[in-house]
């Protein structure tokens, strides 16, 4: 319970836990594996639905089923507990049932991201010696250039029509067959197999025994987005897993038994593996899978499924905004989320006024954390407590009833009080162990406070108000120091460019020249935007001259058709500190266009 008494520490007053209940305040994570939290919440609905897929729906039954099946033909082909598996795939029920039936026999999940370059996923399979490799057949060219130079000796693909109906099933093969490549794999090495093939020869295999539960057991790893280096391993563990779990059990009562979860956030964050698919199913909730997922299908699904609980982007809010006209009632919401992206005040407003005029009007739930710390960290809820509601416009919500989250000064390293901002750092049980062979890093990440505390450093500068709720500004590294050794974040000068009403996304970077620093600003303008762009430049640029400090003031501008992004998804702000041409600048009441290419050479 939080103190009666103030001290005006976050850490020490936890003001957020007024918001929940006793249940929730006593949560305690089950100890024993994913699998075995999964099936002791289920084992007495096997007849309910675990999973739909184009349609198809798969019962707790059968998916016990599959998983047991999976679990065989795994031990049956060498892989015993400690060992890694490696997937590269999406959201399909073959995902499932591999994960868990990692988690059954012991073995861990390794989920590498087929966003990434060939030769980065050469690299992950390697590092953790894996033996088996899950493809997805619409994935096969992701890693086939690779397959020699790794120690893969069972390579597995997974049909995406594998889990459909045989009528279904035949009709989808013959508009989309295999790749003539893959075909031709399959035919000439007999190290590769279809997924059919795969389950058959586990089919005389004893019954397994399950693997005992052992704290910190690692069962699933994935991979950070690499936004501050190299992208690392992080290893989730059971009791991290299933202490996500407890939060959303005891925590969130709009979570209930065989409501619909739509899983869309792909299979290889942290939050697509343990918010959008272990979670709702260890609750009953039924997964319906979207394994190649786009904008367009998002609206789709909304038609189609009527799902009650969806955790995506803010974008994939914004399309539907723009696609679905008024007669889509969208009553079947419990839990919409969104995080992972920016969330102005003023686009969580317009989304909130799209939602209650298509008959939803709890308003879009926000969620904030990081994959090293078991996915979502703080979020708002539709829930209504006796001491009000879970939300707050432009604030990420609250800490989950396990964790605490507090702001600390990045320079001294001491707590902060009630709205002073610094760096956001997290101590909860659904952190990860480690980074996977990475020591150093490992300890860089996490900290222990005098008290015995783990911390994690969320590289997030923000604050908490004085209710708990936590309000994200920007990363911790984007600053840069001006000639008096002033900070100034790049955050700071883009939300005083994004106030104005035309500019939809602003990526403030920074060049650099004679030892100097010189912000400047790459712009994307709202489609609805037919105005002068040069009197646009204008508006901006004099409100950003009465607004920010001098040296912050942009000293260049670029709008932009797009950005470029990253494997993980995000926009590649680090190509932005290559360009050097094209920019504008307002001087002396008139703009130039200017290439910095000679003057602002790294």
């Amino acid at each position: 319970m939080c103190n009666t008494k103030i001290s005006g520490y976050p850490s020490i007053d936890k003001p957020w836990l007024k918001y929940y209940s006793s249940e929730a305040l006593h949560a305690q994570p089950a100890s024993c594996t994913v699998y075995q939290n999964i099936y002791q919440h289920n084992k007495e609905h096997l007849s309910e639905t675990a999973l739909e897929y184009f349609g198809v729906k798969i019962t707790f039954s059968k998916l016990f089923e599959h998983v047991e099946a999976c679990a065989k033909a795994l031990l049956s082909n060498g892989v015993r507990a400690g060992d890694c598996v490696t997937l590269c795939t999406a959201g399909t029920p073959e995902a499932v049932y591999i994960v868990l039936a990692c988690s059954k026999i012991g073995a861990l999940a390794n989920f590498v991201n087929p966003m990434f370059q060939p030769a980065q996923i050469r690299d992950r399979i390697n590092e953790t010696n894996a033996a088996f490799l899950f493809v997805l057949d619409k994935l096969y060219a992701s890693v086939s250039s690779i397959l020699s130079e790794t120690c893969i000796r069972h390579l597995v693909v997974l049909p995406a029509t594998a889990s459909l109906p045989a009528p279904l099933r035949i009709l989808a093969e013959l508009k989309s067959p295999l790749e003539p490549e893959l075909k031709q794999a399959l035919h000439e090495n007999s190290k590769h197999s279809l997924w059919s093939a795969f389950i058959k020869t586990g089919s005389s295999y004893a019954s397994p025994t399950e693997a005992p539960y052992q704290k910190d057991t690692p069962v699933v790893m994935v991979y950070s987005s690499g936004t501050t280096g190299a992208s690392k391993g992080i290893v989730l563990t059971n009791d991290g897993i299933n202490a996500t779990i407890a939060q959303y059990e005891t925590g969130f009562p709009e979570v209930s038994r065989q409501k619909k979860f739509l899983h869309i956030v792909p299979i290889w964050f942290s939050s697509g593996i343990s918010i959008s698919l272990l979670m709702p199913l260890c609750l009953g909730v039924s997964c319906v899978l979207e394994p190649l997922f786009s904008p367009e299908t998002f609206t789709s699904d909304l038609e189609k499924y009527s799902p009650n609980y969806i955790f995506g982007a803010t974008s994939l809010w914004l399309y539907a905004m723009e696609h679905l006209d008024s007669k889509h009632d969208l009553s079947f919401l419990i839990c919409p989320m969104t995080g992972g992206e920016q969330l102005l005040p003023e686009t969580e407003l317009q989304i909130n006024e799209f939602l209650s005029a298509h008959h939803y009007s709890c308003g879009l739930q926000k969620g904030w954390g990081m994959c090293e710390l078991g996915a979502t960290v703080a979020s708002t809820s539709s829930d209504k407590t006796p001491a009000g509601p879970r939300n707050k416009i432009g604030s990420t919500g609250i800490p989950l009833p396990l964790a605490t989250v507090s702001a600390f000064d990045p320079d001294t390293g001491k707590e902060l009080p009630y709205g002073q901002r610094g760096e956001l750092q997290v101590s909860t049980p659904c952190c990860m162990k480690e980074y996977y062979q990475n020591p150093d890093a490992t300890n860089a990440f996490f900290r222990v406070d005098e008290q015995g505390r783990k911390w994690g450093h969320t590289g997030d500068i923000g604050y908490l108000d004085a209710d708990g709720f936590v309000y994200v500004l920007g990363r911790a590294v984007d600053y840069f120091i001006d000639a008096q050794s002033q900070k100034h974040y790049l955050f700071d000068i883009e939300n005083v460019i994004l106030q104005n009403p035309a500019v939809d996304i602003c990526e403030v970077v920074v060049l650099h020249r004679d030892g100097s620093s010189f912000p400047v600003a790459h712009i994307l303008l709202k489609k609805d935007f037919f105005g002068d762009k040069l009197q646009l430049l204008k508006e901006l640029h004099t409100h950003c001259e009465q607004v920010l400090p001098a040296p912050a003031v942009p000293s260049a501008y670029k709008f932009r058709d797009s950005f470029s992004v990253k494997p993980s998804g995000k926009r590649d702000t680090e190509a932005l500190t290559h360009e050097y041409n094209d920019y504008l600048v307002f001087e002396n009441a008139a703009i130039h266009s200017v290439d910095f290419y000679r003057n602002f050479q790294k």
